[in-house]
C-alpha cells in the first residue's frame, strides 16, 4: 500500500537557486527590472547611454595626432571622412602637452611640481588608509607648509615660522591648561599664534633668510607661471 500521509517523512535535498534570482542576472532583475516603471527607465536610460558612448566614441576617434596645425587636421578629416566630419583634433594635445600638464612653470623646475604632487599623495596616504604606519601622519602634517614652498618657491623659513606659530600654539594650550585652566588655555593657545604671525613670523623668517638664503632658498615662481593640471 503507497504511503498516502500528509507529512513528509524525510527532507527534500537542497536545491541551486533559480539562475535569473543569483549573480549578474539577480542583480539586475531585483534592481533594475522588478517593475513596468523601473523597467522603461533601465531601458531609456540604456538607449541615452549608448548614443552617448558611439557619439564620443566616433569623435575621439580621429587620425589627427600628428597634425601641425588646425588646417592640416581638418584636411586629413576631409580626406578622411569627408568634408563634413566633426572629429578631435589631437595635433595640438601632442603639441602642448607639457603646458597642458605645467602651464608656463619653468620646463628646468619641473621636479618641483612633481615632487610636490609625490608628497601630497604620501602625505594623503594615511589619513585615506587605516592600514598603513602612523609615522606617515607626520608627512600629513608637513605637507601643507612643504607642498606650497615647493611650488612657488622662496625662503623655506617662511613655511616654518608659520608652522612654529602651530607649535607655539599647542604648547601654550598644555602649560596653560595645567596651570590655569583649560579655558585659559585655549585662549592662549589662540592668541599666542595670531600675535606670533602677525608680529614676529615675519621679521624672524627674514632674519633666517638673509642669514643662510644659500642652503634654504628655491628660485621664486610666480603665481601666473602656474597653470593646466597643476
Amino acid at each position: 500500500m503507497s504511503d498516502l500521509s500528509y507529512v513528509r517523512t524525510e527532507m527534500l535535498p537542497q536545491q541551486p537557486p533559480p539562475a535569473t534570482s543569483v549573480g549578474i542576472l539577480g542583480w539586475m532583475r531585483h534592481n533594475l527590472f522588478s517593475g513596468w516603471v523601473n523597467s522603461a527607465l533601465s531601458l531609456l536610460t540604456l538607449f541615452i547611454l549608448v548614443n552617448v558612448v558611439v557619439g564620443l566614441a566616433s569623435w575621439i576617434i580621429s587620425p589627427t595626432w600628428n597634425s601641425g596645425s588646425l588646417n592640416e587636421c581638418r584636411e586629413i578629416l576631409a580626406t578622411q571622412f569627408g568634408p563634413d566630419a566633426h572629429k578631435a583634433c589631437w595635433g595640438v594635445i601632442r603639441e602642448r602637452w607639457l603646458q597642458l600638464m605645467f602651464g608656463f612653470y619653468p620646463p628646468e623646475l619641473y621636479w618641483r611640481p612633481i615632487l610636490a604632487f609625490l608628497v601630497a599623495m604620501a602625505a594623503l596616504a594615511p589619513v585615506l588608509f587605516s592600514g598603513l604606519p602612523r609615522q606617515m601622519l607626520r608627512l600629513s602634517v608637513l605637507a601643507p607648509f612643504v607642498v606650497p614652498w615647493l611650488l612657488w618657491g622662496g625662503s623655506i623659513w617662511l613655511p616654518l615660522s608659520v608652522l612654529f606659530g602651530f607649535g607655539i600654539g599647542y604648547v601654550f594650550f598644555g602649560v596653560g591648561s595645567r596651570r590655569l585652566g583649560s579655558l585659559i588655555g585655549l585662549i592662549l593657545a589662540i592668541f599666542a599664534p595670531i600675535l606670533w604671525w602677525l608680529v614676529l613670523a615675519g621679521p624672524v623668517a627674514q632674519f633666517l633668510t638673509e642669514g643662510l638664503t644659500p642652503l634654504v632658498m628655491l628660485e621664486p615662481i610666480e603665481s601666473r607661471q602656474f597653470g593646466g593640471f597643476m
